[in-house]
């Protein structure tokens, strides 16, 4: 059975938008994949998939995005029934509190009983070729935990 796999994002600049696509692109051949918005990501119906990508930026010097907001709350309130999850995204080592925003949503998804399988991964700007890996092996484990 081809695994379900829905990838959340929020994008101020377009970077996280285009890495959900990659990811997406990445995760085609091997998953059923659905790309959201952030804030029409709805958290209750979540471990519904077989796993979840959520890419999200962090604003300001460690906030979480404005349109995430209503999501991260609801996360408080979910039981992800050990559903397999990543997260990751971009933001400016000028900030004082580089990618805060990937850390809270990974302790949150992590507190809502998500299983996560793999390691965060925090993207400086926009991605350069090693960033694209490290992307690429977190799809990759995302995926060998489903077994795909």
């Amino acid at each position: 059975m081809t695994p379900s796999i829905q990838i959340i994002f929020a994008s101020q600049s377009g970077r996280n938008r285009a890495i959900a696509g990659h990811v997406q692109a990445q995760l085609a051949s091997r998953a059923q994949t659905v790309i959201t918005e952030i804030s029409q990501a709805n958290a209750f119906d979540l471990a519904a998939n077989d796993a979840i990508i959520v890419i999200s930026y962090t604003f300001h010097d460690g906030d979480l995005p404005d349109e995430a907001q209503d999501f991260f709350e609801d996360l408080k309130e979910v039981d992800l029934a050990r559903t397999k999850f990543a997260v990751l995204g971009s933001s400016s080592k000028k900030h004082i509190h580089f990618g805060r925003a990937v850390d809270y949503l990974t302790i949150q998804l992590n507190s809502s009983n998500g299983e996560q399988v793999a390691d965060s991964v925090k993207i400086d700007q926009d991605p350069d070729d090693s960033d694209w890996a490290r992307v690429d092996a977190l799809t990759a484990q995302v995926l060998a935990s489903l077994q795909v």
